[in-house]
């Protein structure tokens, strides 16, 4: 069947299907074409707070070994389904550690996340980045065409400077936060669809009339499409529709006037934030493979608030129960810790377990995003190969709040980032780790941050 080459602008003006299409072969003029298509570069920041237990959380330098992680990074290797959360692969060798990052100079406070994506010490307030975060330094240069600069979300409905935001433009402007997934699903794929210029207008009117899926209204122009394409292209179509309606469901789930931004009072709900937070994920996932953005940031939860209660993780004292990460991070050494272990024996050892535990968690929730980029296909390969995903806290060690040994992975092959290793580079500022980034992009950096510091050669 010859099939004559349609731009992806034609291709949705005309089917009027009003979702972002993945790249179709239909797009290109030969098979040859679409393997040689230009190279998409993305960036993704992934903060969870509370830091974890370095000395349980650092491997050796050198390549990754599968079965003798350390015992925060266990799960590289995989694990099991976890409430919303599905079973996860293997990604031990799709991520790479970086220990030894020295974050004190940049910020100069204890639990602040805003400072977690900077590279420059805070300003007079300690806590407001006073040049772009990593995600916003990077956002101009990979946009593209596509419609959105880039996506700062959060699951904390904080909105407090230092604890709600960690994506930050030039001269301290806090970025643009999204905090409920509803409402950026109707953003992105409710309002019309994404052209090089921005959002096309959509017939809102008939939208508003439609009580069921967003799907049901778009299964004539969809099928209209699919008539026009080839076999490959009409199944890219349909499994592109799936993952979207998959997302459609777990946003409506949330949409009651009961839950929207902010965490219930009592926990186990549909919108905690750990469900927030995976459809972020999700929806991050799902934009990029749209090419609606380039750049995300996502944010897990604030110093504060996120805990563990409607999960059954460890059991007898070791269980985390429904302490927050915060207090669970402070082990014994603060009053703000989790106080059901004050005179018990062992408490020490208990306390320690309990951090590697929620560490753990961290891991597989940064596993999650990475087994999704890795599932999504794109016109030169996956998301994974065309994007860096980094892990970063506001803390090294949660329990003495120091900034240094900070967790760091990164995972991805933008650039041609090599993974399933880990590099050891003690002392080395954050600005040097930022600089070793920037360059994956083709960005050249001799000297980056405040403290400033070179590009870590294994990076």
């Amino acid at each position: 069947m010859a099939i004559r080459p349609l731009s992806r602008r034609t291709v949705l003006r005309g089917a009027g299907l009003c979702l972002s299409l993945p790249f179709l072969e239909a797009m290109t003029g030969s098979r040859g074409a679409s393997a040689q298509s230009a190279a998409v570069q993305r960036f993704i920041g992934f903060f969870y707070p509370n830091g974890t237990d370095p000395s349980r959380w650092d491997p050796p330098a050198g390549a990754l070994k599968s079965g003798s992680l350390p015992v925060c990074l266990t799960d590289l290797d995989g694990f099991a389904a976890e409430g919303i959360w599905p079973a996860g692969e293997a990604t031990v060798g799709d991520v790479t550690v970086v220990t030894g990052i020295d974050h004190s100079g940049v910020s100069t406070d204890i639990h602040v996340p805003s400072m977690a994506f900077s590279a420059h010490k805070g300003q007079k307030n300690n806590y407001t980045p006073p040049q772009p975060t990593l995600d916003q330094y990077l956002a101009e240069s990979l946009r593209g065409d596509t419609p959105y600069r880039n996506l700062a979300l959060s699951a904390t409905p904080s909105t407090d400077i230092a604890q709600g935001n960690i994506s930050f433009r030039e001269g301290g402007q806090v970025e643009t936060v999204e905090r409920n997934p509803k409402k950026l699903f109707d953003t992105l794929f409710g309002k019309g669809t994404a052209g090089a210029g921005g959002m096309m207008p959509a017939a809102d009117d008939k939208l508003k009339k439609r009580q069921g899926s967003l799907l049901d209204y778009l299964s004539e122009d969809a099928n209209r499409l699919k008539a026009k394409l080839g076999a490959a292209d009409q199944l890219r179509i349909n499994q592109h529709l799936e993952s979207v309606f998959e997302v459609e469901k777990q946003v409506n789930a949330m949409a009651a006037p009961t839950m929207g931004c902010t965490v219930p009072e009592a926990p186990g709900t549909t919108s905690d934030w750990h469900t927030k937070m995976k459809a972020f994920i999700d929806l991050a996932v799902l934009a990029m493979a749209c090419d609606l953005t380039r750049v995300v940031s996502l944010q897990y939860s604030d110093s504060w608030g996120v805990h563990y209660n409607g999960y059954t993780i460890g059991s007898g004292l070791e269980a985390l129960k429904d302490w927050s990460d915060h207090f669970i991070s402070h082990k014994l050494g603060d009053k703000d810790r989790a106080t059901d272990l004050d005179g018990v024996a062992d408490a020490g050892k208990i306390a320690d377990a309990r951090v590697v535990l929620t560490s753990r968690f961290k891991i597989r929730r940064f596993a999650y995003l990475v087994n999704a980029l890795k599932a999504t296909p794109t016109a030169n390969g996956t998301l994974f190969d065309e994007t860096l995903a980094v892990y970063a806290s506001e803390n090294g060690n949660g329990d003495s709040h120091e900034r240094k040994k900070m967790p760091t992975l990164i995972a991805g092959h933008a650039g041609g980032f090599e993974t399933g290793r880990c590099v050891a580079a003690p002392n080395q500022p954050t600005g040097a780790l930022h600089a070793s980034i920037i360059r994956r992009f083709g960005l050249e950096v001799s000297r980056y941050g405040d403290p400033a510091g070179s590009p870590i050669a294994e990076l």
